[in-house]
Order: structure tokens, then C-alpha cells, then sequence
């Protein structure tokens, strides 16, 4: 019996809270039959209630010609109290026929008098629909943490009867959520017109907003403009959008922007599957201003992890999505086509895609997921544009491409449409683009100048394993005009593990005054994502305008660079003040394994007067015309270690096409090779090194192996081997400096040693370098080629010389250069075929002593009598001589005369015998 008792008081509750229906038959402003009436009566009532409408056709304010009928307010309606009330206006049309074709029947007009707005739900469960609003400050008001789960829906806020212009007397605002208000639904609306917004959310949360029309007709074709079509300030979690089919917002034709989120409070929104900024079909511009902006807000989501979740966010007149100010972080923008149309394929140009400014930090453009992908491409300048703003990450977008990162969008299949890829610029700071891991790797290409570009002292931005003029699958051209610019005093930015290949200019350039510490490393300048084919640039990279101490390349493998293939330049660094740059590490004109040539015209150009460069540990070699060229007064600077010719083996023979260095037209003071620095000069189809022309002077040829090349090692114009003249009075390239000549060589197999003479024949010889090869047997020229270095040493003040070493032996030829005190050197001796030594082999017995010493030694002989002492520094500098002794022993006090060290002392007796004994000075 108490089951039958239950079930019986359920059924009585159950009838007692059935809907109770309130017709409204009048478009009186009160009274019975009034909508004023029904919702007192409504808000009187327990449980859900109705508000149904019939009115008909007789009544005063029935528009025969729009089909309409106008409630004219002289006062606010009652705020909807206690909940769970419909108010369906789209039942005049079901009670009264489709009388409005164009839209629904019941128009809500603000008549004279004070107040806001028509509706303000403060309760839950209430839904409105079928209404066309006009002439308030407040379309519809949700208002207070009580209004939960209220449905706007199939309203026109803010237009006339049809939806194809705004309304004669139009709303401040259309839809207004504040004061706590949440879980509250906006859909399938028309809300377009409205002064300020179309719908703005204050201090509330959890709303949604969908399948509607914002600032646009009822075809979405055409735009009837609110200021801002959304705007949210102060509110978390709201949702813009949806994942249905068919439930996207048009956010378009608004005039200052489709979306604003504004306020430190307002954090973890989002906005997906959305169309703002285009038709309703996503294929043709219907602008805003700007399609987004987030304004001090965190945490916002605008697109998601699903194609599902994509925004279309193109045909803005301004920016597609702008963040801006501090605060504005963690935000993430993530699989949206941005200035591409519906199909991904096609322009729908914003003006700039994304805009980052003002120190919006920490927010985060693409994802590591296919669907994350952003198409940042077809816009009319910057993809992203980044000012004053740090620790930006931006990974996995097109930036220039299509959807299929296959081809770039032209404006009439001709110009390239987008102007920078990507632009960091105003001090902007540690934002990263890319990442080490393909997942992260953005595709910037097919965009009409840069692919990206620094500007305005940025510092400390990584660029990392991104493709840069190729598509997305690293083998074929998709060009930028220029890969990436660093300008405008921008330092410190690490450039790394990129393929910046087939721009249509350069790769890379780096350039002004004030442009400093940049770092290159790693990256592959003009060949495919292999390494291994050409897909050319114009110029590898250019270093000019007076920038300072950037580094291409670095002393490890992953820091090498490979810049090959292009057409013309691998590297060009040029214009006064460029100096302190350092090339270190790289393949120039080889392919990744350094053995095949993937030849650029010529490898690297120093020229226009920079000076004070360094060229070091490079592979410079398979080129089709010369591999260094220092040219138009470059001066002072260095180029070291490097194999020009020669393969990263150091075997492979794939020479340049002409010559290995070229010096020319007033370059001077440059320093090519050095004491255990020299470079491989090898299979060239000219000669090594050449200097060209009598105004390029002082440059210093040291230490370089020299081979194999079709004409001479080094050859100072003109052509050919030059004679030395009596004094050396000549001048031209280098001074014409004339050559050493060895007058002795001779080889002690019993140590190993070998004792060269010469003499120099210059104007000041004192203190002339003179360097020792062991030179390449040459058919057509005996001066040279000097492959194996062996040392140097420096003539007297009568131009004598002498060296004693070991790494020769009987029959080989040795040739040498002398180089200036001003730097100059000359061009490879006659070569002198080394002989056995018959003087040690019959010297006597000589002792030394003390050995160390200090400040004196006594040298006894056991045999003849002593008759010359030389004493040499190991440079080979002769530092003391006696002649004519003619005693059994000799006393030499040198005292402070010899630094600590170690010497040679070569004694001679009166046999013609010889030894040397090497001796050491101790500190005194």
C-alpha cells in the first residue's frame, strides 16, 4: 500500500508542476493579453511556464507590408524571476502563418521613457527566441550568478525585419551575459547592427555561443556591422563555437573586430570551428577590422587539437588575430587557416595574419599534432608579426603555403601574395620558431620578400629546424624572395638546423651596423632537407651593411653548415665596417658528406672593404669558378685550416673550377694561412692562390699546402713566374716581393736534420719571414708547389738565411717564400732538390757545457781546432756568430743576450767538419 501511496503523491507533484501556457494577443504595451501581462503572470506561477503568441492580423500594429508586428516599450518588461520560462515568439508564425518569409514576426521596439532593455533573465532555465530587437541599450540582458542554462536563440538582435540591414533604431549592444551569469547558450541568432557589440560577456563564465550570424545579413553574404561582434571582458571559460556540423559562427563585416577577449580575469575561453572574416561559405572576404583580439587575457584557446576544431580566420581588412598587452599569455592558436579560404588552397587575405605585441608573452602558435597546424599563408604582409614581446613559441605551421604545403598563393598566379612569413621585430626576445624534432618544424615558403625576418635590436630568438623555401617535403622549390633577414641591430639570435634553399635571392642575410653575435650553425643553404641535390638560392648568404662578430658555423659536426648549389655566391660578406665575422666549420660547394661537389658559382667572396673576417676549418671546395675571392679592398682578414679543393677526407679531388684564392682589385693585409694554420690548396684548374692587380698589397701567404694545382701554387701577377730583381726596387701585386733562393740543402740521415742555406735579395731583409715546403714535382713550372710545410725562419740584415729541421730527406725538393716585415710575400722559389750531408759525417768530437745553462757555455774540441760558432734560435734566427777561432775550446759569455730557451750552437773546425749540439738557457 505505501508503493501505491508513493506513486500516487508523485503523479499529484507531477501535475502540479506541468507548463503552464500564457498567450499574448495584443501588441499593447500592458493590459491583459499584453507580453507584459503574460510574463508577470509567468513569473507568478510555480514551474515552467509558456509564453505563446497569436496576434492577429487586425491589430494596430501589424505591418501588412513586412509581415510584422511591433511591440512598442514605453518601460523595461519584468526581469524573468523564477525560471524556466519560454518566451517563443516563433509561435505568432505557427498561430498566425508565415506572414515574414524574410524572418520571424514579432518585433521588440524601444518606444520613449529611461531603461535599458526589453528582456534581463536573472533566473535559470529560460529560454528566448523568434524575436526581432531594436532600439535598446540591451537587446537581451542574462544577468547574475541565479540566470544559469538560458537559451537565446533564432532571434534578430540589432536588423530590420529581413536581416539584410541593420535596424533604423538600432541596440548599444545585442546580447549581454554579466554579473556572475553562466552555462548560458547563444544560438542561432542574427545579431548584427548594434552599436557597441553584438554580445558581450562581463564577469561570467561557461557560456556558450553558436550557429550564429554576428555582424552580418540572414544570407551571410553581406555585412551589417556591429563595433565588436563579441566581446568578452572579465570572463573565463566561455566557448565560441562548436564541433557540429553546421553549428559554426559567423563572426564577420564587424567594424573594429569580429572577437575581443579583454581583462587579466578573463582566461581559459575558447573559439573554435568558427568562420570570422568571411562569407558564409568561408570562400570570399566579409571583413572585420581585425578578426580576434585578446587583450590581457590568458589562457585562451582559439582552435584546438581536431580538424573539427578549425577556424577560418581570413578576409579581415587588419589583422586576423591580434594579442596585445602584458598578460596576454599562454594563449594558444592551433589549427586554423589564417588568411586562407574554406578549401586551404585558395587566398582569402587578411592584412597581416597574426599580430603579438606589447608584451604578450609565453603564448603558443601551432602544435606538435597534424590537426595543430596553423596555415598562416595568403595574407597581404606579416604571417606573424611579433614587437615587444618575449617567449613566443611557434612550431608545425605553413607560413606561405597552401594546406598541402606543396604550392604558395599568387596574386593572379604571378606575384607572391604574402609579404614576411614571420617578422620579430622591437626588442622582442627569446621567441622561438621550430623546434629540433620534425613535429616542430614550420614550412615558411612562397612568401613575396622574407620568409623571416628580425628587425629593431631582437635578440635571443631561436629559428630552429624549419624548411625556408622549399615545400613541405624538403625537395623542391617553393621560394621566398629571401629566406631570412636579420637587420635593424638584432644580436644574439641563434639560427640553427634549418634548410633555407630555393629563395628566389639569398638564404640568409645578415646586415647594419649594430647587427652583432648572430649564430648560424647547422643549417643546409641550397641543397634539399638531404643534403644531397640542389634546390638553389640566387646567394647563399650575404654578411654586409657593417654587422659585427656573428658566427656562421662552429667547431663541431652539428654546427656545420652546408651551403652548396646555389648560383651564384655560397657566402658573400662585403661593405665597409662588416668586420669580426667568423666562418668556421662548414662544406662550401660539396654536398653533406663533403666528398661530392653540389658546386655554387663561386664559394665565398670577401669584398667592398670589409676587413677583419675569419675563414676557418671550412671545406671550400667543388665550386665552378674560384673558391675564395678577396676583392675591392678587403682587408685584414684571415683564412685558416681551411681544405679548398680537397674533399672533407682531405683525399677527394674536387677542386674549384679556376682558382683557390683570388686576391684582387686594392685587398691587402690579408692573412692567408699562418704557422700551423695554413689551408689544402689543391686541384684547381689554375693556379692556388693568385694576387691580381699592383694595388693589392701586404697580404700574407703562411704555412698553406699548396698542390696539384693545374698552374702555379701561388702566382703574382703577371701570369707566370716572376724574376726576382737586383734590390727588390719593383712594385706591383704584394710588392712583387722577390722569392728566397736556397743556395744548400743538405740531409743528415743519421738524425734526421736537415741544414738549408739561402739569401734574399730585398731592400730591408732583416726580420723577412722566409718559409720552407717541400715542394710537388712540376713538369711545366720549377717554382713550387710547396705541399708540405716545414717551418720558418728569418734573414740577417744581409738577406742570409738558414734552417734546420727535420721532415726531409735525400732527393726531395724543397721550395720556399719570403713575406715582408710589411706582410707581403712572394711567390714559391725555384725548387732545390735536397742532398746528402757529407759535413756532419765527418766532424769531430765536440762537448758543450754546461747544458743547461745560464748566462755562459765553454764548447772543447777533441780533435782539430774550433773555427766558426753559430748559434741559432730554433725559429731559425742566427743569433751569434764567430769567425776564425782557431783554438781547441771557446768561453762565451752571452749573459742576458739569449732569453731562456733552447738554441743550436753549429760548430765547424778547421777540417771542414761540423756538429751541432742543442743547448737550453735556464732563468737566471
Amino acid at each position: 500500500m505505501r508503493i501505491v501511496f508513493l506513486v500516487a503523491v508523485f503523479f499529484a507533484l507531477a501535475s502540479e508542476m506541468q507548463a503552464t501556457n500564457y498567450t499574448v494577443t495584443n501588441t499593447n504595451d500592458s493590459g491583459a493579453g499584453s507580453l507584459r501581462e503574460a510574463i508577470n503572470s509567468a513569473n507568478g506561477a510555480i514551474g515552467a511556464d509558456n509564453i505563446y503568441f497569436n496576434i492577429p492580423t487586425s491589430d494596430l500594429n501589424y505591418d501588412a507590408g513586412t509581415g510584422t508586428w511591433t511591440i512598442t516599450l514605453l518601460s523595461t518588461l519584468p526581469m524573468i524571476t523564477t525560471g524556466y520560462i519560454n518566451i517563443d515568439a516563433t509561435s505568432q508564425q505557427t498561430n498566425q502563418g508565415n506572414t515574414n518569409p524574410a524572418g520571424y514576426e514579432i518585433v521588440l521596439k524601444k518606444g520613449s521613457g529611461t531603461y535599458d532593455y526589453p528582456i534581463m533573465l536573472v533566473s535559470p532555465g529560460n529560454s528566448v527566441k523568434g524575436f526581432i530587437i531594436q532600439g535598446f541599450n540591451y537587446g537581451i540582458m542574462i544577468y547574475n550568478s541565479t540566470a544559469t542554462g538560458n537559451t537565446i536563440s533564432q532571434n534578430y538582435i540589432g536588423t530590420n525585419y529581413s536581416a539584410t540591414a541593420a535596424a533604423s533604431l538600432p541596440n548599444q549592444y545585442g546580447i549581454a551575459i554579466t554579473n556572475g551569469a553562466s552555462g548560458n547558450t547563444i544560438s542561432g541568432n542574427i545579431i548584427s547592427g548594434n552599436i557597441i557589440s553584438g554580445i558581450a560577456i562581463t564577469g561570467s563564465t561557461g557560456n556558450t555561443i553558436k550557429k550564429n550570424r554576428i555582424g552580418t545579413d540572414s544570407l551571410g553574404t553581406t555585412a551589417i556591422p556591429n563595433n565588436f561582434g563579441v566581446a568578452l571582458q572579465d570572463a573565463s571559460s566561455n566557448t565560441i563555437g562548436s564541433t557540429t556540423t553546421g553549428e559554426f559562427n559567423l563572426i564577420s563585416g564587424n567594424t573594429t573586430a569580429g572577437i575581443v577577449i579583454d581583462g587579466l580575469p578573463s582566461t581559459n575561453n575558447q573559439i573554435f570551428g568558427n568562420r570570422i572574416g568571411s562569407n558564409i561559405d568561408g570562400t570570399d572576404s566579409l571583413p572585420n577590422e581585425t578578426g580576434i583580439i585578446l587583450s590581457y587575457a590568458s589562457n585562451t584557446t582559439i582552435g584546438g587539437s581536431s580538424y573539427k576544431h578549425r577556424n577560418i580566420i581570413s578576409g579581415n581588412s587588419g589583422s586576423g588575430i591580434v594579442l596585445n598587452g602584458t598578460g596576454t599569455r599562454n594563449n594558444y592558436i592551433k589549427g586554423n587557416f589564417i588568411g586562407a579560404d574554406i578549401s586551404g588552397v585558395l587566398p582569402l587575405s587578411n592584412y597581416a595574419g597574426i599580430t603579438i605585441t606589447s608584451n604578450a608573452n609565453h603564448n603558443f602558435i601551432g602544435g606538435t599534432g597534424m590537426a595543430e597546424r596553423n596555415i598562416i599563408s595568403g595574407n597581404y604582409e606579416m604571417g606573424v608579426y611579433i614587437e615587444s614581446s618575449d617567449s613566443n613559441l611557434l612550431v608545425n605551421n605553413f607560413f606561405g603555403p597552401d594546406s598541402t604545403g606543396l604550392a604558395a598563393f599568387k596574386i593572379s598566379n604571378d606575384t607572391l601574395l604574402q609579404s614576411n612569413g614571420i617578422e620579430f621585430n622591437t626588442v622582442s626576445k627569446n621567441n622561438t620558431l621550430g623546434g629540433y624534432t620534425a613535429a616542430e618544424r614550420n614550412v615558411i615558403s612562397g612568401n613575396r620578400v622574407y620568409g623571416m625576418v628580425y628587425y629593431g635590436n631582437c635578440s635571443y630568438n631561436p629559428v630552429i629546424g624549419n624548411y625556408i623555401g622549399v615545400d613541405a617535403t624538403g625537395n623542391n622549390a617553393l621560394p621566398n624572395a629571401t629566406g631570412i633577414c636579420v637587420d635593424g641591430g638584432s644580436n644574439h639570435n641563434p639560427i640553427l638546423r634549418n634548410v633555407l634553399s630555393g629563395n628566389y635571392s639569398y638564404g640568409i642575410f645578415i646586415v647594419t651596423t649594430g647587427t652583432y653575435y648572430n649564430t648560424f650553425s647547422g643549417n643546409i643553404v641550397g641543397l634539399n632537407a638531404a643534403g644531397t641535390d640542389t634546390v638553389p638560392n640566387d646567394a647563399g648568404i650575404l654578411i654586409g651593411g657593417g654587422t659585427k662578430y656573428n658566427l656562421i658555423g662552429g667547431s663541431t659536426v652539428a654546427e656545420r653548415n652546408i651551403i652548396s648549389g646555389n648560383r651564384f655566391g655560397g657566402i658573400e660578406i662585403a661593405d665597409i665596417g662588416t668586420r669580426f665575422n667568423t666562418i668556421r666549420g662548414n662544406y662550401i660547394g660539396t654536398d653533406i658528406s663533403g666528398l661530392l661537389a653540389r658546386p655554387n658559382l663561386y664559394g665565398l667572396s670577401i669584398i667592398s672593404e670589409c676587413s677583419q673576417n675569419t675563414v676557418d676549418s671550412n671545406v671550400i671546395s667543388g665550386n665552378l669558378h674560384y673558391g675564395i675571392l678577396l676583392f675591392e679592398n678587403a682587408d685584414s682578414n684571415i683564412i685558416t685550416r681551411n681544405y679548398i679543393g680537397p674533399g672533407a677526407d682531405s683525399i677527394a679531388a674536387i677542386g674549384n673550377g679556376t682558382v683557390g684564392v683570388v686576391l684582387w682589385n686594392g685587398s691587402s693585409h690579408n692573412q692567408i694561412g699562418g704557422d700551423g694554420l695554413g689551408n689544402a690548396i689543391a686541384y684547381h684548374d689554375s693556379c692556388g692562390i693568385a694576387v691580381k692587380d699592383n694595388n693589392t698589397l701586404y697580404n700574407t701567404l703562411s704555412g698553406n699546402s699548396l698542390y696539384e694545382n693545374s698552374l702555379m701554387g701561388i702566382d703574382i701577377f703577371p701570369e707566370g713566374p716572376n724574376a726576382n730583381d737586383a734590390g727588390d726596387t719593383d712594385s706591383g701585386p704584394n710588392e712583387l716581393m722577390n722569392y728566397p733562393v736556397i743556395t744548400h740543402a743538405a740531409y743528415n740521415a743519421s738524425n734526421g736534420m736537415t741544414w738549408v742555406y739561402g739569401i734574399l735579395d730585398t731592400e730591408t731583409p732583416e726580420n723577412v719571414i722566409v718559409e720552407l715546403f717541400v715542394a710537388v714535382p712540376d713538369s711545366t713550372v720549377n717554382h713550387g708547389e710547396g705541399q708540405i710545410y716545414l717551418g720558418r725562419t728569418y734573414c740577417d740584415a744581409a738577406g742570409n738565411w738558414m734552417f734546420y729541421g727535420p721532415g726531409v730527406s735525400d732527393g726531395m725538393l724543397l721550395t720556399s717564400t719570403a713575406t715582408s716585415v710589411y706582410g707581403s710575400t712572394s711567390e714559391f722559389s725555384e725548387n732545390y732538390t735536397v742532398i746528402a750531408s757529407i759535413d756532419e759525417s765527418q766532424a769531430i768530437q765536440m762537448a758543450l757545457f754546461p747544458n743547461p745553462c745560464a748566462d755562459r757555455i765553454r764548447i772543447e774540441s777533441y780533435s782539430g781546432n774550433i773555427q766558426h760558432l753559430e748559434v741559432f734560435s730554433t725559429d731559425g734566427q742566427r743569433v751569434y756568430g764567430l769567425q776564425d777561432i782557431n783554438s781547441k775550446s771557446i768561453d762565451w759569455v752571452f749573459g742576458t743576450a739569449l732569453n731562456p730557451g733552447l738554441y743550436i750552437a753549429k760548430i765547424s773546425d778547421q777540417n771542414g767538419g761540423s756538429q751541432t749540439i742543442q743547448f737550453s738557457v735556464t732563468a737566471q
